[in-house]
């Protein structure tokens, strides 16, 4: 790209978070990261998480990985096919939470599974307040540059189907509706079914293990 004050070609901020090195990304926004939490027995803490920093092509990857991990993939059905809903809800919240944040917030991108409910949170710059309707929403391009990159690479679709599909594969997937909440936190929240996720994620017998390990740690150090 070329400065049209300077006439040096340089780099787009889009075009480092999409494909730069995490020392770059953090050298030009030194507070972005995406937190995944998987919270369903420690309520206080987490059972698992992971703080993602790196570059959102890898970003897409590594948080459709955790949601892989901790939600089953229940048997769906569309038409006579067999989809995976899971997999196609986990692609909409994803390269919502990555291609439609504002860049120019320290709020850190939330992304938490816990027992009935799957939720992101990202900074938003609204075009609007409250909950979103299915029937009434207008979308908006937040990052152009970015969204366009996520539709070549098949990591999205066209403005505004987002919702549409998540609204859609959510009523699959566990019979709920989800909700989504404009403002300067952009909120979206997928009830899920117990079954989703009692079945994956660490078992309870493990996490017992880790309490009482690092109880145990914690009795040693006082």
């Amino acid at each position: 790209m070329i400065d049209p004050d300077t006439g040096r070609e340089g780099i787009t901020l889009a075009a480092i978070l999409l494909f730069g090195k995490d020392s770059t990304i953090m050298s030009v926004l030194p507070q972005y990261k995406t937190d995944a939490i998987y919270r369903v027995k420690n309520m206080d803490r987490y059972d698992d998480r992971e703080v993602i920093i790196t570059n959102l092509i890898d970003s897409f990857r590594k948080l459709m990985d955790f949601g892989k991990k901790h939600l089953n993939d229940v048997f769906v059905t569309e038409g006579d096919q067999s989809i995976s809903a899971r997999d196609k809800i986990l692609r909409e919240v994803v390269s919502n939470i990555l291609a439609h944040r504002d860049y120019s917030n320290a709020y850190s991108a939330k992304f938490v599974i816990e027992q009935s409910v799957m939720y992101t949170e990202n900074s938003n710059l609204p075009h609007g307040h409250g909950e979103l309707q299915l029937n009434k929403f207008e979308a908006f391009p937040k990052n152009p540059p970015i969204s366009k990159v996520f539709r070549k690479i098949g990591y999205a679709d066209e403005l505004g189907s987002g919702m549409r599909n998540t609204n859609k594969y959510t009523k699959l997937y566990s019979g709920g509706t989800p909700s989504f909440i404009e403002d300067d936190i952009f909120r979206i929240s997928i009830p899920i079914d117990n079954v989703a996720n009692l079945k994956v994620g660490p078992g309870v017998d493990q996490i017992s293990r880790k309490e009482k390990n690092e109880t145990s740690f914690e009795t040693k150090r006082l």
